[in-house]
């Protein structure tokens, strides 16, 4: 593991246009404008891992990513609930699957983290899990999937086990990047966040207007002889909102930004997230029920019947 570069310019992953990609992956195998590390079930191939369903909860929004974190029935009626980037373009509707849903955006206080709330969503949202916020921050060497829209990086158009893939950068090694769509994961390491005193896996940065608490993964250089199969991972420009998950699914991080030019991926670069650990609290107050996985549209009635009765209760007594 590379020391990391503490004290560094940040750029914000909110695209320059609609367009919406992929996180940046070392190696040819994870590479490029090809269609590897972009399937649950590749994630579970490659990583041995049981549960991989929380990679399809990453949804495009706006012109970079969120997370959606599950469905609730409230007074309202029926709503879906994502976690993303406040810095990214407000859109007050969203396409999953060809289908429109109108959004609402609020800040969770203290970060830059917003919380999408999405109305006409009843029986037509895609099936897909309830996804855990983490209780708490992981610790500095924790590995790590993060998972976004970002740019493509370009594909070298020959590689070998023996031979790196990356080209010479401004100030380094890495990638350039492209704008074909197409969502993406990738591996990394949670790192000292702090430049002094005792070792944190968290510091603050101002993302925007924003002073939020972050998490720090960094690029490294891969090994000799394994540029064909590893996934250590940079997010990019349109990564934003995209999601940071322990191995067990759990939702650790939202994308925010990265250390240096947000269209090239160089190794050495860090990418921030902001910690989900620290703001659950606030999350949790600000969605306000339980969520759970969308239930189909025959349960509905019922649930939505159910949710009536029980405010009504609470309103007589």
């Amino acid at each position: 593991m590379m020391v990391p570069r503490l004290g560094l310019p940040i750029v914000f992953l909110a695209l320059l246009s609609c367009a919406a990609s992929a996180v940046v992956v070392a190696g040819a195998n994870g590479g490029g404008n090809t269609t590897n590390n972009t399937t649950s079930a590749q994630l579970n191939a490659q990583l041995g891992l049981t549960n991989t369903a929380f990679y399809n909860n990453v949804l495009p929004y706006s012109d970079a990513g969120s997370v959606y974190l599950g469905w609730a029935s409230t007074s309202s009626g029926p709503r879906a609930y994502l976690l993303s980037a406040m810095h990214i373009s407000l859109s007050n509707t969203m396409l999953i699957n060809a289908v429109s849903y109108s959004v609402t955006r609020q800040a969770i206080s203290g970060s830059d983290l917003a919380l999408l709330t999405l109305a006409n969503v009843d029986g037509i949202m895609p099936s897909l899990p309830v996804v855990n916020l983490a209780s708490s921050t992981p610790s500095i060497g924790s590995s790590v999937i993060m998972a976004g829209f970002g740019r493509n990086r370009v594909q070298a158009a020959t590689t070998n086990a023996n031979v790196p893939d990356a080209i010479t950068l401004t100030n380094g090694t890495g990638y350039t990047t492209t704008s074909p769509q197409v969502q993406r994961w990738g591996t990394n390491v949670t790192v000292r966040a702090n430049a002094a005193g005792q070792p944190s896996p968290t510091t603050t940065i101002n993302v925007g207007t924003n002073p939020t608490t972050v998490l720090v993964t960094q690029f490294d250089t891969p090994a000799d002889n394994t540029w064909l199969t590893t996934s250590e991972a940079q997010a990019v420009l349109g990564d934003s909102g995209g999601g940071l998950f322990t191995t067990d699914g759990r939702l650790a991080g939202i994308v925010a930004a990265v250390s240096a030019n947000g269209l090239e991926a160089e190794f050495g670069e860090k990418t921030f997230f902001a910690d989900v650990a620290s703001y659950k609290t606030a999350v949790d107050t600000a969605i306000g029920y339980p969520l759970v996985p969308e239930p189909a549209t025959s349960a509905l009635v019922a649930c939505g019947a159910v949710a009536l009765l029980f405010f009504a209760l609470r309103r007589r007594s």
